[in-house]
């Protein structure tokens, strides 16, 4: 039986009941022979991530009451309610009274055994029951888990603050939970008592100490989700090295029933999480920022470093947390969408002609002329190959060489033109450029006079500057 207190979340008190066979029990014993309804245990039960212990009690009942103090101590062995012995047992237990009672009437009596049960939770200690003893001079006598009648067999109950409210189960054999109970004859010493509807503490044609034990639920370990949202400035949908976090991005956590769980932002280096979760299935979904889009999703062999975001939802697939699991894979890779009018670098040039996951930028804006058409030296540009040969800097010559950075810069340039940037504040030097270029190939630098070398490296440091928005219309974003 449970009873619910407060105004509990919805997913609080979604707890598990499984049912499952007696062998799948943590229990140490094997099922009783008396039926159905006296079978030791045929329930499972979840305590919510983050409950704590409130109370923990112990209640049985008494048919025989003598008025005599009844010692409980920590069971520190294993036993099998069907099998155990008074000398199977051998005094498995810890001398140290957890604590009392008195048995002064017949009926229930309910004894406090929070202390204990915390330190079994815990993992201080592990549960191996309850130890029962009293004096040699009368006896006490309780009814056992294989009586018929159900609301008469012993029970535990266990309640628990789950930080909106407390909840409380009661662990009885038949109802929820498995039970097991026994007494332990020290003149019969290897005689097993566990289908008896009885059981004894004290002395009663020898002496007699009492053993129990309940099953402890299961506790949610709380879990967790997320990890990072980056720049993915080369659009191959993977983290590489010096892409930066992203830092305000709004990220949401569902079930996957759809159902809004919670919403965050990316802190200051592009992280995020959510904590404090009951064990289950979620999913994230990011917002992309305006201007801005998802990158390629799934990419690369490492799921920690791809972009898990569907590019066109923003949406995450379905995943399962466990207990205590904390899963930081769970990211997504944003690019700048180009924009009208302003300029790209020759890296954004380079990584967008079609040769890498990236789309094909270029080759709509091509050719274009190195030179003025036709000179001497001239080089038009057709394909996009013969773009990323120029742009890249290492094909008609090296990055040392003025001219080929010269090549590179006003290729730059050049497609940003075609691509709808404005010109003004680059077309002298274009012109310029054009003209020198048309006379002169890469393989002249080492031979130009300083004059002419300054001239070069000018034109293309202006041009460096208005690829990167330095000057003119500006960098998109």
């Amino acid at each position: 039986m449970r009873k619910l207190i407060g105004n509990l979340p919805v997913f609080l008190l979604a707890i598990a009941i499984l049912a499952v066979s007696c062998d799948q029990n943590p229990a140490p014993f094997e099922p009783g022979s008396k039926g159905t309804a006296n079978e030791i245990g045929t329930t499972y039960y979840v305590i919510p991530a983050g409950a704590t212990l409130q109370s923990a009690t112990f209640n049985v009942y008494i048919s025989a009451a003598p008025n005599q103090t009844v010692n409980i101590h920590r069971a520190t062995a294993p036993w099998d309610e069907n099998t155990v012995t008074y000398n199977s047992f051998a005094d498995s237990y810890d001398p140290a009274i957890i604590t009392s009672f008195v048995s002064a009437a017949n009926g229930f009596i309910s004894v406090d055994i929070t202390g204990l049960v915390q330190s079994w939770l815990d993992g201080t200690y592990e549960n191996d029951g309850l130890f029962l003893e009293q004096g040699t001079t009368q006896f006490t006598q309780y009814l056992t888990s294989e009586v018929a009648n159900v609301d008469l067999r012993p029970y535990f109950e266990l309640c628990f603050n789950t930080g909106g409210g407390t909840e409380c189960v009661t662990i009885k054999r038949g109802v929820e939970g498995a039970v097991a109970d026994t007494y332990l004859r020290w003149n019969t010493p290897d005689v097993n008592y566990g289908d008896s509807d009885y059981l004894y503490t004290g002395l009663l044609s020898g002496q007699k100490d009492g053993l129990f034990w309940f099953e402890l639920p299961e506790m949610e370990e709380i879990a967790a989700i997320g990890d990072f949202v980056w720049f993915d400035d080369n659009m191959n949908g993977i983290q590489d090295d010096g892409e930066l976090g992203f830092p305000g991005v709004e990220v949401h956590l569902y079930d996957c029933a759809d159902n809004l769980i919670g919403t965050t932002f990316t802190d200051e280096n592009g992280y995020y999480l959510f904590s404090n979760l009951v064990p289950g299935d979620y999913n994230v979904k990011f917002f992309a920022p305006e201007g801005y889009a998802f990158t390629l999703q799934d990419q690369g062999g490492d799921d920690a470093l791809d972009s898990d975001a569907d590019p066109s939802t923003g949406v995450a697939i379905c995943t399962t947390l466990d207990n205590g699991e904390t899963d930081l894979t769970w990211d997504a890779g944003l690019y700048m969408i180009p924009q009208e009018g302003c300029t790209l670098t020759i890296g954004y040039w380079k990584t967008h002609a079609g040769f890498g996951p990236q789309p094909d930028m270029v080759t709509a804006l091509l050719p274009i002329w190195l030179g003025t058409p036709g000179g001497t030296h001239s080089v038009q540009v057709t394909t996009a190959a013969m773009a990323v040969d120029y742009l890249s800097q290492f094909v008609y010559g090296v990055p040392s060489n003025g001219i080929t950075k010269l090549y590179a810069q006003l290729l730059g340039a050049k497609l940003n033109i075609a691509n709808g940037a404005d010109n003004a504040s680059a077309a002298a030097a274009i012109a310029a450029a054009d003209a020198f270029l048309a006379n002169y190939d890469w393989t002249a630098w080492s031979s130009l006079s300083k004059s002419n070398k300054k001239l070069v490296l000018g034109w293309q440091s202006l041009l460096d500057e208005y690829n990167n928005g330095d000057i003119g219309p500006g960098h998109c974003g």
